[in-house]
């Protein structure tokens, strides 16, 4: 890409067998260079020392998860992250609670509006929602045991002391590794881009503490002892701190 006074003014498409300028659109014309702030990645390791920010819940917390005749399953509390980590100095609150309804089926983003960091309600009009293992009662439990997470950074992992076991990581934040394509979405209230602030893996490790959420179909058993986002996928976690929006969306392969 080339740039004359920080509006785009070239594209040039170069591989082995090709060096070819690409026709700009007239909105491509109006696009002006900026520069991303720099994002380093951030392990989520597993670990049993007390930490601030954890996978499944503790018991303690007076979150109440969201209700919706709009999704017909229940949600479940994923994780809490922690201002205090690092990596979340930039969340607008000290806890963000990552609630979503893993039993539900949907290519598209769900987004909670967090104004009220403790009870997030479901905005938007969600159409494109299935159910694999039917629909559930709205109210059923279905709570992880807590998995403490250190927040270490790429350029401080030791191999030796910090690889040295099978799925060593829980998740990521600083930058997405996404299972199909990118996929950045825009607040539905402001419009802006939003922030990405992890990406949480389907693990064995988290293992269920409670639930007495029943279904017909036979797979539902497996679903029913650890944590995970469909088949073996990621649930990637964006926000928009200046509405408090958070959107959610799982791939999977």
């Amino acid at each position: 890409m080339k740039y004359d006074n920080d509006y785009l003014t070239q594209i040039r498409y170069v591989n082995q067998l090709n060096n070819i300028d690409i026709v700009l659109t007239n909105s491509a014309k109006s696009f002006r260079y900026f520069k991303n702030k720099r994002n380093r990645i951030n392990f989520l390791i597993p670990t049993e020392k007390e930490s601030k920010s954890f996978i499944g819940e503790d018991g303690t917390s007076k979150f109440t998860t969201p209700k919706s005749n709009l999704i017909e399953v229940s949600f479940q509390i994923i994780a809490k992250i922690s201002r205090k980590d690092k990596p979340f100095s930039w969340l607008p609150f000290e806890e963000l609670y990552i609630t979503y309804p893993i039993f539900s089926g949907t290519s598209e983003f769900i987004f909670l509006d967090y104004s009220e960091p403790l009870s997030p309600e479901l905005i938007e009009n969600y159409k494109n929602i299935d159910y694999p293992f039917r629909k559930m009662d709205t109210a059923g439990i279905h709570k992880f045991n807590r998995t403490n997470l250190s927040i270490i950074s790429i350029k401080d992992l030791n191999e030796d002391e910090d690889l040295d076991f099978e799925y060593w990581y829980a998740g990521i934040s600083g930058i997405p590794f996404w299972i199909q394509h990118p996929d950045i979405p825009k607040c539905p209230k402001t419009g802006n881009l939003m922030h990405f602030v992890c990406q949480l893996n389907t693990s064995e490790l988290v293992k269920v503490g409670q639930s007495n959420l029943k279904s017909a179909e036979d797979y539902f058993m497996q679903y029913n002892k650890s944590l995970r986002f469909w088949g073996s996928g990621s649930l990637y976690v964006f926000m928009e701190p200046i509405s408090k929006v958070v959107g959610f969306i799982i791939q999977d392969t």
